[in-house]
């Protein structure tokens, strides 16, 4: 069974539902074009200065790989208030609410690549 997570972002509440297997590998890809060279970027640098600044670099040279279908899909799962979200209307104006909103998603769907990436995957 896909487990939900709840989320308030300006007083709603938004609930996200994890996606499939097959819909979350499709998607992961995606994420991981933005991720990933972001991770060896931050990584690479040990002045943490310069390495916000070449985290920022890298993210937004790989932001086109996030594309609007994309963050659509990203969405696809996520109510607000117990009703389906409608996209155009719900963002129009509102980005900070779609980025935070965004890495809701991201973090409770990809959390475990996240840890994978940073090379900490729980086990001992």
């Amino acid at each position: 069974m896909r487990k939900q997570h709840q989320v308030e972002l300006n007083g709603d509440k938004y609930t996200i539902t994890q996606f499939g297997a097959r819909q979350g590998i499709k998607l992961g890809k995606k994420v991981a074009k933005i991720a990933l060279p972001a991770f060896g970027a931050l990584y690479s640098d040990p002045d943490e200065d310069a390495s916000m600044g070449i985290l920022m670099e890298v993210v937004s040279e790989n932001l086109d790989y996030l594309d609007d279908a994309t963050i659509q899909e990203l969405l696809s799962s996520t109510t607000k208030n117990n009703y389906a979200i409608d996209f155009d209307n719900e963002f129009a104006g509102n980005y900070m609410t779609l980025f935070n909103l965004l890495w809701e998603v991201v973090q409770f769907n990809f959390s475990d690549f996240f840890q994978a990436a940073q090379g900490d995957t729980g086990q001992e």
